[in-house]
């Protein structure tokens, strides 16, 4: 994690509560709590996962995935305040999908929220194929991406594609999610055009510790990066909820 990213998810922890996070965060899954199945639950690429928070409280056993040490402790932290006694056992696993293969128990839920886009199609595969022999019938599985619709999608910067490696379609799900294992419950496909009023706050605070810690102390620069970086963008992402057959 470069050091941008490490600031943004430390002031991220200072200004998300627990219960803020919970609040804040969109989380499709809430319609389908009583379809959840006996076993422990999954997340890749968990970062401070808001699901694995707000379902801690179930009692369930929950492995959390992140190549990120750094994220792993401030889940623990936060899991650890919000259910105490409540929370089932925790496997924190620091270790990078799809150099590491996903754990061998038989998952009822797998998370994959603002995941999969940093991977090749092909990647996805082995990634999927991974998640369909640790599945059973009745496991639920979230997936969230961003979608084509996504500004970041025509940028003309090589790293952008460098790091966000795939934009998704409705039928690169199709092609992902074969229907002889998975049975789709509800898809959408959104554009939000403008952030809300929180999210605008915050990432302008992270963009003045950003300059701070590079010294970039010029009034004149600092607001000139601080409107091009808080510019709005499309932000275009599929979700989907599946059901194994």
């Amino acid at each position: 994690m470069d050091e941008t990213l490490r600031i943004y998810w430390k002031l991220y922890n200072e200004i998300f509560s627990n219960e803020i996070m919970i609040h804040k965060s969109h989380n499709l899954l809430r319609k389908f709590e009583e379809e959840f199945i006996d076993g422990p639950i999954l997340e890749l690429g968990c970062g401070q996962s808001n699901f694995l928070v707000e379902f801690s409280k179930t009692g369930k056993e929950i492995f959390a995935i992140d190549n990120e040490e750094f994220q792993l402790n401030l889940l623990k932290k936060r899991i650890e305040s919000y259910a105490g006694k409540n929370a089932g056992k925790l496997h924190l696993l620091n270790i990078t999908i799809p150099e590491k293969e996903i754990p061998q128990e038989i998952f009822s839920l797998v998370i994959a929220s603002d995941f999969l886009h940093f991977f090749s199609m092909n990647e996805c595969k082995n990634i999927i194929s991974q998640i369909i022999s640790r599945t059973q019938k009745g496991s639920l599985i979230y997936v969230r991406v961003h979608s084509k619709l996504h500004s970041y999608s025509d940028s003309s910067d090589p790293e952008v594609h460098e790091y966000f490696k795939h934009f998704f379609t409705e039928n690169d799900f199709t092609e992902l999610f074969d229907e002889k294992y998975f049975e789709r419950m509800i898809f959408s496909n959104t554009v939000q055009n403008i952030r809300s009023k929180f999210t605008r706050e915050m990432e302008m605070k992270w963009t003045e510790k950003v300059l701070d810690e590079n010294q970039i102390f010029d009034r004149q620069e600092r607001q000139e990066i601080s409107e091009e970086n808080n510019k709005e963008l499309n932000n275009g992402f599929l979700e989907c909820v599946y059901r194994r057959k």
